[in-house]
């Protein structure tokens, strides 16, 4: 991260919220920053690359010296191999700022800039997955809002702001269809009133709209915090979590290598001797950010060592007790199994294998498998990317390694040199150890136990029943939208984040069953957007809580199936279930429904832990009423955690539960990898088991 030079920070007085602007290249990140600071402090350009190489800072205070913001530039996201910064490097720019800054102050808020062309592309979307990835993976709260530019060919003198707007009007159901949500956004331009078209009085309306969405939306700082405060009686608590990583393989692989890389420093002990270093089983903690430690377990060698070290059944006992004392205690969050890049995949690696999965599936089933491959130094060819280098090598055995059914959520080829061994090459180690940690970040597990102040609830229930008004209604004020001639679909999703006091509310307004859509496209249409709804749960660490939202009236079929579906099927009957009934307000007591109808409720199979009887008529006398009460249902759950499977597995179960309530038969084996690879973007490794776990599921 580099301070600009001559930028004066804000008066001490004030503290700053980091505000970090992303997206493409060349969408106006650096103009939406001199908008709002009113100055041209980041440096703009119309050329075909990217201006912005590097993060750099901009401070900025309002005219009332009320708040300070440091809004941060970041290189642009898909700018392709022709560019300055290659889209690698641009998502390690912007994963390394937030974690810099998660270690400050904070993030306070993420502005993704999209150009506000005529329809929402693949890039778009792309660049929204990966921006949301990157958040998930540091600080799932940060609310994230777009700003769409140039539009100034859309701009009426009559109505200047209104006419803008009329772009996200006529592109906000591509965005749900997208999955692309956002707390709030803004539509603008970046030119000066004199720009063609020219409006006098443009670029301070612009102004003002982009400066008053980051004081209306960057958190407040006590949502960055790290402890509780005293105050309302609440207690100092310093919340961390650590994640166990094992790190398995034969003896002399690299395990204890790895682990140093990763660590940075020579905490293992490593020998290139062939006697094992490693006999028995010890740890070395990484801090990834002061509430995120990893803990690497280095193991014996799983082979025997040519001259002794610790025997084979020595070795196995030690992995056996070492995962099944982690899977009864804080579990275990990813397993590294580590090869030697020799020419081929041996007999010997897949014993290796076919022993760690064996435990594996016996002591901790839901951790993931990952692969290192080391001692790739010799693949490297200078006329290339090192790490394309070393990466050469997963490319020529992967098939051997399908063939073999040796299969790895992740994997990353690497050497542990230093930059000086033979054959040198400046920053080869800094790259291996970047990706090696990325690999883990990536694919651990979330730690069972998570922040209380995040709550995550899934909200569902049929089209009609009130669910975007309830939204509204929690929120405070008009963030769903609420039309009544939207054509939904099963599984439909949409993210909302607002705060709830102290904690942040991370909200999916889902749909429920609906009436199947005919032919191939309804079941395809529902496989691929159930695959998208438990990517999302699986980043953001899973669900804590499901709102169940059905009106006031008789128990119907659809309501049991729906039911059936997220409490039976995705939940698996472990996460809480609560009501929200609406479309109360004709009763005199609204909560006097619930006293009717309980009892035919759990006659009809539906059992719930909680339950707020509302109406989310806006204006009605008893809408605040309304409100209160589904807060304090929501408060019941604060220190609720969160529930998450394996993706694979989630994935697998709710794939088959949907195809038994909505009466359609899943493609099988081939066909199901098939359009899981291409209609849904999964890794075929991945949709490999995805296809085994439903052929091994017998029928809901």
């Amino acid at each position: 991260m580099t301070k600009p030079n001559n930028q004066p920070s804000p008066p001490s007085h004030l503290v700053s919220r980091n505000v970090v602007v992303a997206g493409e290249t060349g969408v106006g990140k650096s103009s939406f920053i001199n908008l709002v600071i009113g100055s041209d402090s980041a440096t703009t350009a119309n050329d075909v690359c990217g201006v912005t190489t590097r993060t750099s800072v901009h401070p900025w205070e309002t005219d009332t010296h009320t708040h300070a913001f440091r809004l941060w530039d970041t290189p642009g996201l898909g700018e392709g191999s022709f560019g300055n910064v290659s889209p690698r490097a641009a998502q390690h720019a912007l994963r390394s700022l937030l974690r810099e800054l998660a270690k400050e102050g904070g993030v306070h808020l993420l502005v993704l800039c999209m150009r506000g062309i005529a329809r929402i592309t693949k890039g778009m979307k792309q660049t929204y997955d990966i921006v949301l990835r990157i958040r998930d993976q540091v600080s799932p709260h940060i609310p994230v809002v777009a700003v769409i530019t140039e539009l100034e060919k859309r701009c009426d003198e009559a109505d200047i702001m209104g006419s803008m707007e009329g772009w996200w009007t006529s592109n906000a159901s591509a965005l749900a269809a997208f999955g692309m949500s956002f707390c709030s956004h803004a539509c603008l331009t970046t030119l000066s009133d004199d720009c063609h078209p020219p409006i006098a009085g443009r670029h301070v309306e612009c102004q003002r709209l982009a400066r008053n969405l980051l004081i209306d939306y960057s958190l407040p700082f006590s949502a960055c915090s790290r402890s509780t405060d005293m105050t309302n009686g609440l207690s100092s608590v310093s919340l961390k979590f650590t994640r166990n990583i094992v790190v398995v393989g034969e003896t002399g692989v690299g395990k204890s290598s790895i682990i140093n890389l990763v660590v940075g420093t020579d905490s293992a002990v490593a020998t290139s001797d062939v006697r094992a270093a490693t006999v028995s089983t010890s740890y070395h903690d990484w801090n990834l950010l002061q509430s995120q430690t990893f803990r690497l377990w280095d193991t014996p060698g799983l082979c025997p060592s040519p001259s002794g070290g610790t025997s084979p059944k020595h070795a196995l006992n030690a992995l056996r007790s070492l995962l099944t004392e982690l899977g009864r205690d804080a579990g275990v969050h990813l397993l590294i199994v580590c090869f030697r890049g020799g020419r081929r995949v041996t007999k010997s690696n897949k014993q290796a294998y076919d022993t760690i999965l064996a435990l594996r599936d016996r002591a901790c089933p839901d951790a993931p498998l990952v692969a290192v491959i080391t001692e790739l130094e010799r693949k490297y060819d200078p006329r290339d990317d090192v790490l394309v280098s070393m990466d050469q090598w997963w490319h020529a055995n992967a098939g051997d390694m399908s063939d073999l059914c040796m299969i790895f959520t992740g994997h990353a080829c690497i050497t542990t040199l230093a930059d000086d061994a033979y054959p040198p090459v400046p920053g080869r180690r800094d790259e291996c150890q970047r990706l090696v940690r990325d690999l883990i970040i990536d694919h651990a597990l979330t730690p069972r136990t998570v922040p209380a102040q995040d709550l995550h609830v899934i909200l569902f229930g049929e089209t009609g029943v009130g669910k975007s008004s309830l939204v509204n209604l929690l929120a405070g004020w008009q963030v769903a939208d609420v039309s009544p001639d939207s054509v939904a679909c099963t599984l439909d999703s949409t993210e909302y984040q607002f705060q709830l006091g102290a904690a942040t509310i991370r909200l999916w307004d889902t749909v429920g069953l609906e009436e199947p859509e005919g032919g191939a496209s309804g079941y395809m249409g529902a496989i691929e957007r159930a695959t998208e709804l438990i990517r999302r749960l699986s980043v953001s660490g899973g669900v804590s809580l499901f709102l169940f939202c059905v009106r006031g009236n008789r128990v119907t079929t659809t309501m049991q199936s729906n039911y059936r579906l997220f409490y039976e099927v995705l939940g698996r009957r472990r996460v809480p279930i609560a009501l929200a009934i609406t479309h109360l307000e004709r009763e005199p007591v609204m909560d006097a429904w619930w006293e009717r109808n309980a009892k035919t409720l759990e006659q009809n199979g539906i059992r719930v832990s909680g339950h707020a009887c509302i109406t989310t008529l806006e204006g009605h006398r008893k809408y605040v009423t309304s409100r209160q009460a589904v807060q304090e249902l929501l408060w019941q759950y604060a220190d609720q955690g969160k529930f998450m499977m394996p993706p694979e597995t989630w994935l697998g179960r709710l794939l088959s539960g949907l195809s038994a309530l909505l009466g359609f038969g899943l493609p099988r084996g081939k066909e199901l990898v098939r359009v899981l690879t291409k209609r849904c973007h999964l890794e075929p490794e991945v949709a490999q088991r995805v296809a085994a776990f439903i052929e091994a599921t017998p029928d809901m």
